[in-house]
């Protein structure tokens, strides 16, 4: 078992490598597909902290990698997972969240910068149902199976609890998926993993299968060398689409979070890790 573990894990190491190499390929340039849901409900507010992400802030770990914590009035889900167990453990008691009450995890896309912490959720709880794209790696599903989690595989866009939804994957490559939330009176808050896809391409998405205008988005948008006028043309679409806020962390780039910054400073936010956030009726802090 820890030889076939070990195999995994540089297997792992080596797609995220990899991934460095899609960093600089063209964006998802097919037709969005949609899936649209009748009725997506809504949560009063959610809370989302920045538990991983390598945006250093204070004494936080910052590995390379990125894991979301949501929390509403009685959900608490975890985004991703970070690239290190050990990091996420540290980070989450650093800033007072008890990893043992999750209800569910959902997770972006198969590269071990966003998985590989899920081997420290599966010391607390091993019954937990953990989201992934459907056309995930099957050497990933089985490795998250048999970490002793339930592995529910979406394709189409799905609400899986009042107001919150998972975006259907779309292919990057590889297939990656968002998570929405739609709160009462502000909208959708999306949460990306590394947007293989376009950042743009996946909010367009979740307001043509959600039909819901979007609020804020926040996470990797896969922005990393890209070239100026590529990512001139990602925040023109992002704020046309009606954003208010824009957390570019994990991938986005200094290049890209500072051209955001210029551009549109209103709507930029500063993420890094141990960053919280709170969405609510009528605003944010």
């Amino acid at each position: 078992m820890k030889k076939l573990k070990a195999v995994f894990i540089m297997v792992l190491l080596l797609v995220s490598a990899l991934s460095l190499y899609f960093l600089f390929s063209p964006r998802y340039k097919g037709t969005i597909p949609t899936h649209k849901i009748s009725k997506i409900g809504y949560v009063e507010h959610v809370n989302v902290t920045v538990l991983v992400d390598n945006n250093p802030y204070l004494d936080l770990k910052s590995p390379w990698g990125i894991s979301l914590y949501l929390e509403t009035k009685d959900l608490r889900i975890l985004f991703d997972a970070g690239p290190d167990p050990d990091a996420l453990r540290i980070n989450a008691e650093k800033l007072g969240i008890n990893l043992e009450l999750l209800d569910f995890i959902v997770i972006s896309h198969e590269h071990g910068d966003h998985v590989l912490g899920l081997e420290y959720i599966a010391k607390l709880d091993r019954n937990l149902t953990v989201y992934v794209p459907k056309h995930m790696s099957a050497s990933c599903k089985v490795w998250i199976k048999n970490l002793g989690f339930k592995v529910v595989e979406v394709d189409a866009t799905r609400m899986i609890d009042e107001g919150v939804s998972i975006i259907g994957e779309l292919h990057g490559p590889p297939y990656e998926q968002a998570l929405a939330v739609n709160v009462k009176d502000v909208g959708l808050i999306i949460l990306v993993g590394c947007s293989h896809p376009g950042v743009d391409k996946i909010i367009t998405k979740a307001m043509n299968d959600l039909n819901r205008e979007p609020y804020a988005v926040i996470g990797g948008f896969h922005l990393f060398g890209a070239r100026r006028e590529e990512m001139k043309s990602i925040a023109k679409n992002l704020m046309e689409s009606g954003l208010e806020k824009v957390y570019p962390i994990h991938c986005s780039g200094d290049d890209f979070r500072k051209l955001f910054e210029e551009k549109y400073p209103e709507a930029y936010g500063d993420g890094h890790v141990g960053l919280m956030l709170s969405f609510y009726g009528q605003g944010h802090k």
